[in-house]
């Protein structure tokens, strides 16, 4: 009888340390790429590809020996963004190998300026980055990764996948590839940078924003239209009604909108926000637009 309580109470208790006891963050290996349409909820392009298909197809990030570093917050109120770059520096302090962000948008067919790409973790976790600093970084930020292994657990590493910045030295006095909170304020913008809260403040720590077991990239389009190949001129609205009609943005409705219209027909239906090129009203890009915009001329 006593050895049944007491069987019943180690059971007991194994489910309340199950309860209290925070599960240990795994890695992940497997990794979900969407790319949305203009309204950024219709999925235009997707993908599920895992680190030994990243290592085989696309290159390699990483030279096993230089240390990364992110700067954590420095708790000082009176130096929130500690351009000197000598506090907390060790927050995160790694030597990584891993696949580039920009490689990795453009198995899905990549991104455009003004675009957006969201990592996020398997807890749910989330960031952003926008389409500079994925694709043309500033040095003191570096190439945007998603880092699968380390130098202290190879390939087996807790934290995999994990976004991380290869930073050069440029900003460090040390000559450390530190990407530090002032590199955060000026690289990003506002709408990007990452704080720790305390009661009194908000702390700016760049270290916030090396999101660990990412599970997916998704590339979310800018609601802006974009200049049509070959044009290097974006579309205009010229009379505020919504409508892109000059189409190769020289300034006037000119038959030469017509037939780039006409050239790009496809390429429009993938890439711009179909409500500035929808001329008849159809919710679709199709040869009866054009007809539309020959008449409007």
């Amino acid at each position: 009888m006593i050895a049944g309580r007491r069987s019943v109470a180690l059971m007991a208790f194994s489910v309340l340390l199950s309860v209290m006891v925070p599960g240990v963050s795994a890695q992940t290996t497997s990794l979900e790429l969407v790319r949305y349409g203009w309204d950024n909820t219709t999925v235009a392009e997707s993908t599920t590809v895992n680190v030994s298909w990243m290592k085989a197809n696309l290159p390699v990030m990483g030279d096993e020996v230089t240390h990364y570093h992110f700067q954590g917050p420095t708790f000082i109120p009176t130096d929130l963004w500690n351009p000197a770059e000598d506090v907390n520096l060790d927050k995160i302090n790694e030597t990584v190998k891993g696949t580039a962000l920009r490689d990795l948008c453009e198995v899905v067919g990549g991104m455009h300026p003004g675009d957006e790409v969201q990592v996020r973790a398997a807890d749910g976790f989330k960031k952003r980055l926008n389409y500079t600093n994925v694709y043309t970084p500033p040095s003191r930020q570096g190439e945007p990764i998603l880092a699968w292994w380390n130098a202290r657990n190879g390939d087996e590493w807790r934290d995999g996948m994990r976004l991380f910045f290869l930073a050069d030295t440029s900003s460090n006095p040390k000559g450390w590839h530190i990407f530090g909170n002032e590199d955060m304020r000026i690289c990003l913008s506002p709408s990007y940078w990452h704080y720790f809260s305390d009661s009194e403040t908000n702390y700016p720590s760049a270290a916030g924003l090396s999101i660990s077991n990412v599970v997916k990239l998704e590339i979310f389009r800018s609601p802006n239209p974009l200049p049509l190949p070959p044009q290097q001129v974006i579309p205009r609205d010229l009379d505020r009604d919504g409508k892109c009609e000059d189409v190769n943005g020289n300034g006037r409705r000119d038959f030469a909108d017509v037939v780039l219209y006409f050239n790009q027909m496809i390429w429009i239906a993938e890439n711009e926000p179909i409500p500035a090129f929808d001329f008849n009203n159809n919710n679709r890009i199709d040869f009866a637009d054009i007809v539309r915009l020959f008449e409007m001329m």
